[in-house]
């Protein structure tokens, strides 16, 4: 499979999208099956059969490699303040400020915060990349599955420069795998000094969250904001959306 690293935009594209009315219609004939026998269980494999490969300062390389548990000495530059605490919610909902959506495209749940614009983008083999955007495209929350076997496989193929080019102004800040999922999971904080067509607000913050879901599938949720306001609130954003998620056709309870 061919894939192209396009420097200027930061991204992976590829020679064409995949049939995705085609997939979507086999996702609605699903849902139907699963309404008529009530084994929505079973049918999460029969699900979203999307290609993984990311954009907008995204990597899915080919190579299968594992990290090491390495991790950066906390010093000047680094997210000491690394967490994955959403805030104390209402009760009954998602936190003040935030919203529960279900995506009406490709069923994923999530929670994110109020007046942020959903858009669709779709790269490599029908690959799907859901943002969520603040109203003055300042701040970002990114979703979408990833190829590699392990999390940790994911974000070292990242960070590998031979695989993905970083800017100037790329910095690792940490690297951790938290616990408390349905699986493994590794989160890369880091800094950029800009990102392509997305606006000048001087130094992001990232924080790239990659994980196993409750359908066995691996996915990526990225928060970007400016990194002069203070690293809390994309970890905020990354941490509230995690709690809230909810892959496609699986059966999930809102969280307490």
């Amino acid at each position: 499979m061919v894939r192209i690293y396009d420097r200027d935009r930061q991204e992976w594209v590829g020679r064409e999208r995949e049939r995705e009315l085609a997939a979507l219609h086999e996702r609605d004939a699903a849902r139907q099956r699963s309404a008529r026998r009530g084994v929505v269980a079973v049918l999460a494999a029969c699900g979203l059969a999307f290609g993984v490969w990311a954009l907008g300062w995204k990597d899915e390389p080919g190579p299968t490699v594992y990290l090491t548990d390495r991790q950066p000495a906390q010093g000047p530059g680094t997210d000491a303040g690394e967490g994955d605490t959403a805030p104390p919610p209402p009760t009954g909902g998602p936190p003040p400020a935030y919203e529960k959506v279900v995506d009406p495209q490709d069923g994923y749940r999530l929670a994110v915060p109020r007046g942020w614009i959903r858009s669709r983008n779709t790269g490599l083999n029908g690959v799907v990349i859901l943002n969520y955007r603040s109203p003055d495209d300042t701040r970002r929350l990114q979703l979408y599955e990833v190829s590699e076997p392990t999390p940790d496989a994911s974000l070292r193929a990242f960070l590998d420069d031979t695989v993905v080019p970083k800017s100037a102004g790329f910095k690792q800040l940490s690297l951790t795998h938290p616990a408390g999922g349905p699986g493994p999971a590794a989160r890369l904080s880091y800094l950029t000094d800009r990102i392509t067509d997305e606006p000048d607000i001087g130094t992001w913050h990232v924080v790239d969250h990659r994980f196993e879901a409750t359908n066995g599938k691996l996915y990526a949720l990225t928060g970007y904001g400016a990194d002069a306001d203070g690293r809390k609130d994309e970890r905020e954003l990354v941490a509230t959306a995690l709690k809230w998620f909810c892959p496609p056709l699986a059966p999930c309870s809102d969280p307490d």
